[in-house]
């Protein structure tokens, strides 16, 4: 069965989800925006197709766009904002349980992708 909330409560939910992240991490001058969408845009599920190991009809729940912390140089280089995008539409679709630790195992696996675990692999491994 598919969680439910609205627009509203699954942003409250993001918002918590955050708030968990360790204070040292959210404290970061360069922290990325954390932005809800519905549904992730198709160019981004055909891009991301293409580049990884990804299996059309899998369900994208967040991205991490950006550069990775560990990439950046530290001279007068500018970046375009971070972002991580949280896809309210597939966790609703693939929450069979408590949509609240969904949610905040999305963002922190995101925000361990910005702070520069680059692969699923990486990620997974840290229990995200």
């Amino acid at each position: 069965m598919a969680g439910t909330a609205t627009v509203e409560d699954f942003e409250e939910i993001v918002e918590w989800a955050y708030s968990t992240l360790p204070q040292k991490v959210r404290k970061l001058p360069d922290f990325p925006g954390i932005q809800v969408v519905d549904e992730p845009p198709a160019a981004v599920l055909e891009e991301i197709s293409n580049r990884e190991k990804w299996h059309r009809g899998t369900e994208l729940l967040g991205l991490y766009s950006g550069t990775f912390r560990t990439r950046r140089s530290h001279g007068e280089v500018k970046y375009a904002p971070d972002l991580i995008f949280v896809f309210r539409g597939p966790i609703l679709r693939c929450s069979r349980g408590d949509l609240r630790a969904e949610v905040k195992r999305v963002v922190w696996h995101e925000v361990a992708h910005w702070l520069g675990y680059e692969t699923e692999e990486e990620v997974n491994a840290l229990g995200l």
